[in-house]
C-alpha cells in the first residue's frame, strides 16, 4: 500500500467519523469507547461481495457505519439479510449512476 493509499484510508475514516457523530451507529456510545474506532461494511468487503456488487458499491460511504468494538461491526453485517443487502446495494448503485451522470 502507498503512502497516498494510507492517508485517502486515514482521510475516509475521519470523514465517515464526523459524518456519524462519532457515536457508534450499532450501540450509540463513543466510537471511542474501546480505544479502537473502526468502519463497518453492511455488505462485507468480501471477494465474493467485491465480484458481485463491485468495489465502487462495496467501499461506498453508505455502506460504512462508524463502530467502536468488533462486535459493534459485526452487529452492522446485512449479508445474510437478502432484501436489506441487494436495497441497499441497488440504492448505492443509483448514487453511482447520478454522479457519473453530472
Amino acid at each position: 500500500m502507498t503512502e497516498r493509499e494510507k492517508y485517502n484510508i486515514s482521510e475516509t475514516k475521519q470523514r465517515l467519523f464526523a459524518r456519524d457523530g462519532y457515536r457508534c451507529q450499532n450501540c450509540g456510545g463513543s466510537i471511542y469507547a474501546y480505544d479502537t474506532p473502526q468502519l463497518a461494511h453492511c455488505i462485507a468487503s468480501s471477494l465474493v461481495n467485491i465480484r458481485r456488487y463491485g468495489k465502487e458499491v462495496i467501499h461506498h460511504d453508505d455502506n460504512m457505519r462508524s463502530v467502536c468494538s468488533l462486535r459493534c461491526n459485526d452487529s452492522c453485517n446485512i449479508g445474510m439479510i437478502p432484501v436489506e443487502r441487494d436495497a441497499l446495494a441497488e440504492r448505492i448503485k443509483e448514487k453511482i449512476r447520478k454522479v457519473k451522470d453530472e
